[in-house]
């Protein structure tokens, strides 16, 4: 994330006890003030300043093993609001999500087989303009938060490529934001979808971490100790089988046996890798396709695992999706081929935010710019460490 570094110790105590208090229930001033190694005064201080703010509310009293009832401290969840935006290959998403990461509102629109910049833009701005007429106070959204299969420049929201759709260098950020009224971020949408495990699922900072964002097609980034160190990475690419073009030109990439748009393509009038699941059910032939991309995508892991040595995998996007039997050919093949030492250290696992994962991972993109800054404070504190 590139966030402006707050001017000054009183900003970043301010996220730090607003963090604190979104992510843990039923604290007190005191409690707060423990914690984050504040002194009672600066923490009633900045306490008071975020109730003023609506951030934060005194919810009444609690007990305590000494009796006293000290007042209790929430978020105010509905306070401030971020839109999300999922591009995907044949959806894209658009989000009402307070600051509890739920959603208020929430529609999706067939994205089209390749879009102009300008008609996409024109139907996220007429989404937009929807859900804010909908709404008693639009002030109330902190900013839009878009995530796009492509490359991006997050500092200036720039499209830098989305190869597929042969788009380079569309200034999304800026186009959007001359006809909404908040600023807007625009991330890749792996990166995003990571950061969504962070908020929304039990990946701990410390973890170690090769996200798979397996869909339409494939890509992935690697997470350590809390900082992406690979993003964007052309995962789907890896040369592992030996014939069949690319979409990039290149022959035997993985995209061309485990991708979506691979997958199909051998198949009249079927649309969706979902449909071929059902129909592998009473087709063998397609069920050893739906095998040999899993397989396929277990060797990938291999040797990703072997040279980046996460702790675990996880795997999101559409074809995480697959029945049970798909997935578990794809863990025992890892397990089986793996050299010993990267099968007994990484875990793979399907995404816990299921088909949710985009959107919610666009959503903590929003909130972490817009309000939290949580990525900003785990960096300051990597940096003091």
């Amino acid at each position: 994330m590139h966030f402006t570094q707050p001017s000054s110790a009183r900003q970043l105590n301010r996220l730090r006890t607003l963090n604190l208090i979104a992510t843990c229930e039923d604290l007190s001033r005191a409690d707060v003030s423990r914690l984050l190694g504040l002194n009672k005064v600066s923490t009633g201080e900045i306490v008071d300043l975020l109730i003023t703010e609506g951030m934060v509310s005194e919810t009444g009293t609690r007990t305590t093993a000494a009796g006293r009832r000290p007042v209790a401290l929430e978020l105010q969840k509905d306070h401030n609001m971020v839109m999300a935006i999922d591009v995907g290959t044949r959806n894209t998403a658009i989000a009402l999500v307070n600051l509890a990461g739920e959603m208020l509102r929430f529609e999706r629109f067939p994205t089209e087989k390749k879009p102009t910049p300008e008609h996409l833009a024109a139907l996220i701005i007429q989404g937009t303009n929807k859900f804010l007429s909908r709404m008693k106070d639009p002030k109330a959204v902190s900013g839009m938060a878009v995530s796009i299969n492509g490359t991006v420049e997050p500092a200036t929201g720039t499209i830098l490529q989305v190869p597929q759709w042969g788009w380079e260098s569309v200034p999304l950020a800026y186009a959007l934001s001359k006809h909404v009224p908040f600023p807007v971020i625009v991330e890749n949408n792996v990166k995003s979808m990571v950061l969504g495990e962070r908020w929304f699922a039990d990946l701990e900072a410390d973890t170690t971490c090769f996200y798979v964002n397996w869909g339409e097609h494939i890509g992935a980034a690697f997470l350590s100790k809390g900082t992406l160190l690979l993003q964007d990475c052309q995962f789907g690419h890896m040369p592992i089988g030996q014939s069949g073009q690319c979409h990039c030109g290149a022959f035997g990439c993985l995209e061309t046996l485990a991708a979506g748009w691979a997958l199909v393509e051998g198949y009249d009038g079927v649309t969706s890798v979902k449909q071929l699941c059902t129909m592998a059910e009473s087709d063998s032939a397609v069920a050893g396709d739906l095998l040999q991309a899993a397989e396929a995508m277990a060797q990938a892991l291999i040797f990703a695992s072997a040279i980046l040595r996460p702790q675990k995998v996880i795997i999101g996007g559409g074809i995480s999706a697959l029945p049970e039997r798909y997935f578990t050919a794809l863990k025992e093949t890892f397990q089986r081929k793996a050299p010993p030492i990267v099968s007994s250290t990484t875990t793979i696992e399907r995404t816990q935010l299921g088909d949710r994962a985009g959107i919610l991972g666009t959503a903590a993109i929003g909130l972490d710019e817009f309000v939290f800054k949580r990525s900003l404070l785990e960096q300051l504190k990597h940096h003091q460490a």
